[in-house]
């Protein structure tokens, strides 16, 4: 297990663009505000929703996505910095209009009806991302 310590820096609130793809979105917002590192969580309502699930045999992303208004139970990731760009990591919990709960890994074209983020920077560390062989995923490299 590898660890940094740091400090929380600003926080950030903003509200989601209608329309706009959540992942994006949030990529947008941390580059747009200077930020390489950081905590979120993000509340509100999507109008489609692509996450995926990973296979950790194949070590692949088994993709869904699913039509219809869906409420945004969990929302939550970090960032980090892979090739010289915020790279998000994000789980999404969502529930449809029967209160049936799915998720996954959030993936580009999970569109936006409302949502609004809490952003919190980290300090004082980087926190650099690079790809784990053993699992073929994009891990913090402390």
């Amino acid at each position: 297990m590898g660890t940094v310590s740091g400090r929380a820096g600003r926080v950030i609130i903003a509200n989601l663009p209608r329309g706009g793809d959540l992942m994006g979105s949030l990529e947008k917002l941390a580059a747009d505000s200077g930020v390489a590192g950081g905590v979120f969580t993000a509340i509100g309502t999507v109008s489609k929703a692509a996450f995926a699930y990973y296979d950790q045999a194949s070590h692949k992303y088994m993709n869904i996505v699913k039509e219809g208004g869906f409420e945004i139970i969990s929302c939550t990731g970090n960032f980090g910095v892979l090739k010289g760009r915020p790279r998000i990591h994000c789980h999404l919990a969502l529930a449809d209009r029967n209160g049936h709960v799915f998720g996954g890994h959030l993936l580009p074209g999970t569109e936006v009806f409302v949502g609004e983020v809490h952003l919190t920077e980290v300090k004082d560390v980087k926190l650099k991302r690079k790809v784990d062989p053993e699992t073929g995923l994009a891990m913090f490299d402390f």
